[in-house]
């Protein structure tokens, strides 16, 4: 026997055209409330995982940094860089008042030559006072610290043939990777002192490191600072600058607030882009089952003719306009996650901040709040269309086809 929905499935099967058209429209609707709620997700994720994973209040470069080194753009936007300091400007930095802990980094960028396997931001760190990069290699390998010899990557960093990746002639080991950030975090190669001292040799020997100073253990490139209890980490930065002659103390606050204005930004367009085409989406849908209930007057007059109630009429109408609305909801969504997910590194680089996609559960989450708009869509444009039916005379109706 067939059933109510059997014979709405019969009914879009029986109107290709206009079918297609009321999926092509939730489609687009889904794909743009879906694909905007998991950006701004990304971005939000992305800024949430840079803020624990730089894991320090404050960090100190030099002021002749210039270029290599822009607090604003440093996450999103940087190219792999070097610069170097005084190695006492850690002591004087950790002698600041307030300042808890404080633990020094050096830098050094890779090229694209025979010598290394891709250009890179190579970032080396003391076991014996980090605190900013330790924890998370210990979450990424469920151990300790690294040996020498042993590396860390980013998500956007590939090891070569035998889990290994060259740097100026040293073929070090990958032990780990990190999960993605969204950030210049993802290119950057970590490693402990020891590995970074054979490094840096070989990119001196091979003529492709201009700082020398660098294999010579006296300089530093800047210092990671976690600020004590009840100290306000502005107040510490300022005293910082005034104390330590020569250097730039940049909070993790200024370093991450281009990803979080970009977040506000992108926001308020993605609100406005969803409330449009969803409204746009919403108009053409109701347009469509207007226009068909006038084509179909005698088709529910005669249904009512043989016995079919009002109420029968419209689960068949409801039952198409969920069936329609559903199917290009779940097209919509899936366009939209292959699109986002095969491009990602790209939405980031195109929206100027960090973007990584959300946990698989909140992806679950805004695809079934994306279904749930499709669903409210299809229920207001049958609602308009059953209002039209039960305003309908069957036996006019059926005087007129006479």
């Amino acid at each position: 026997m067939l059933s109510l929905r059997g014979i709405a499935w019969m009914n879009l099967r029986g109107h290709p055209a206009r079918t297609a058209a009321l999926i092509v429209f939730t489609a687009l609707m889904t794909l743009v409330v879906f694909g905007g709620a998991l950006v701004v997700q990304g971005v939000r994720q992305s800024l949430e995982t840079v803020r624990a994973r730089l894991g320090a209040d404050i960090l100190v470069v030099p002021d002749d940094a210039g270029s290599e080194f822009d607090a604003q753009t440093a996450l999103i936007q940087a190219e792999p860089g070097y610069f170097y300091m005084g190695a006492d400007v850690l002591g004087r930095v950790a002698a600041t008042p307030g300042v808890e802990r404080a633990s020094a980094q050096l830098f050094l960028a890779s090229t694209r030559e025979s010598c290394c396997s891709a250009r890179l931001q190579i970032i080396a760190f003391d076991p014996a006072t980090d605190f900013t990069v330790q924890p998370w290699i210990e979450d990424a390998l469920g151990e300790g610290a690294i040996g020498e010899g042993d590396i860390v990557i980013g998500s956007n960093v590939t090891a070569g043939e035998g889990g290994t990746i060259r740097l100026f002639g040293n073929d070090l080991r990958v032990v780990g990777q990190f999960a993605p950030t969204g950030s210049t975090l993802d290119d950057a190669v970590y490693m402990n002192f020891d590995t970074f001292g054979a490094v840096v040799k070989s990119s001196v020997d091979k003529g492709l490191n201009k700082y020398g100073r660098a294999a010579s253990g006296d300089v530093i490139s800047s210092v990671s600072v976690e600020v004590g209890p009840g100290h306000d980490v502005d107040a510490v930065a300022a005293d910082i600058e005034s104390r330590v002659d020569g250097v730039t103390a940049v909070t993790s606050k200024t370093m991450v607030s281009g990803i979080a204005d970009g977040l506000a930004a992108i926001s308020r367009t993605v609100a406005v882009l969803i409330a449009i085409v969803w409204a746009t989406g919403l108009t053409m849908t109701v347009l469509v089952f207007t226009l068909t209930i006038r084509e179909r007057r005698g088709e529910f007059a005669a249904l009512m003719a043989v016995g079919a109630g009002r109420g029968v009429i419209a689960r068949i109408v409801v039952g198409e306009a969920m069936t329609a609305d559903l199917i290009g909801g779940a097209a919509g969504i899936a366009v939209s996650g292959v699109l986002l997910g095969s491009f990602r590194t790209l939405v980031g680089q195109v929206l100027g901040v960090g973007f990584v996609l959300p946990p698989a559960g909140a992806v679950a989450a805004l695809a079934a709040a994306s279904l749930a708009c499709a669903g409210a869509a299809a229920g207001l444009s049958s609602w308009v269309a059953v209002r039209n039916i039960n305003r309908m005379d069957p036996s006019l109706v059926l005087r007129e086809g006479e």
